[in-house]
């Protein structure tokens, strides 16, 4: 369950990255995913559950991230 306190307004722009604690569940990034995809129609984003630095590069690439 999301606390309150963890809520912050977000200002989403196309290709944003979305980092959730590693212990989310399945259903509480999809019903995210739902409503972000409603709220901001066009805009993509990628949610990432844990730590977005420790995915490797194949791993970015595989999610249409180059490293520069």
């Amino acid at each position: 369950m999301i606390q309150p306190e963890q809520i912050r307004k977000l200002e989403l722009r196309d290709g944003d990255v979305i980092c959730l604690p590693a212990d989310t569940g399945y259903e509480c990034t999809k019903q995210l995913s739902d409503a972000l995809q409603e709220l901001h129609p066009g805009k993509r984003v990628l949610i990432v559950l844990g730590n977005v630095h420790s995915l490797d590069e194949p791993a970015m690439n595989a999610a249409g991230w180059y490293r520069k």
